[in-house]
Parts: C-alpha cells; sequence; structure tokens
C-alpha cells in the first residue's frame, strides 16, 4: 500500500530531524501526543517539514500535506513514514476528561541515530 502513496522514501534524517524539534524523547522512542501536535503547529514546524516531504509523495497523495492539519491528519503522516520506512511504532489510547486521545511511541535504534 505504501508503494501508492511515496514515490521515494522519505530520509530518516529529515523525520527525525523534526521529531527532535516537537517531541518528547526517551532513550529508546520519541513521543508522539496533543503536546507535540500543538508544538508544532505554535512553532509552525509543519509547514517547512511538509515541504520537504511533499516530493517524496505521488502527486494523488499530496493532498495529504495540503489539506488542514489536524492531529489524526498529522498522525496519519506519521504512521506512513514509519510504515514506509519500517520504523517501528506502538500506540496507546489515553483517556481524559472524557475524550480519547491516541498516543503514538515512535522508536529509534540508537545506532542509526544521534
Amino acid at each position: 500500500m505504501t508503494k501508492q502513496i511515496f514515490k521515494s522514501s522519505v530520509p530518516n534524517e529529515i523525520f527525525y530531524d523534526f521529531l527532535e524539534k516537537i517531541c518528547l524523547k526517551t532513550d529508546k522512542y520519541y513521543l508522539i501526543d496533543m503536546n507535540a501536535y500543538r508544538k508544532m503547529l505554535f512553532y509552525n514546524y509543519q509547514e517547512d517539514f511538509c515541504a520537504k516531504i511533499k516530493s517524496n509523495y505521488h502527486l494523488s497523495k499530496q493532498f495529504y500535506l495540503d489539506r488542514k492539519m489536524t492531529y489524526n491528519s498529522f498522525t496519519t503522516i506519521i504512521r506512513q513514514i514509519c510504515k514506509n520506512n519500517n520504523i517501528m511504532f506502538t500506540s496507546q489510547i489515553k483517556y481524559n476528561e472524557s475524550k480519547y486521545n491516541i498516543d503514538y511511541l515512535v522508536y529509534f535504534s540508537i545506532d542509526s541515530h544521534k
């Protein structure tokens, strides 16, 4: 399925540099949650990131990057990149104040990244 989304793989350096700016980093993974999403929007990191990876998407799939950025559309882009680049990730469903939020843990290997 990812062959239908991407023309070429998004470089891991671009992806991890983006996560480095917005996510809480532990010794094994980056935590992507609502706080990371809000930080991204506050500093407008999504515009630069989407511009960098737009050429990797097929023309018909670039709407993922062009549409209004919601938390769900943001996590969809993250999941697509992880699946295409074989980066392990897991999700956790959190219930807070009568709402469900899905947090993602994107794992990195110490050998391949800083």
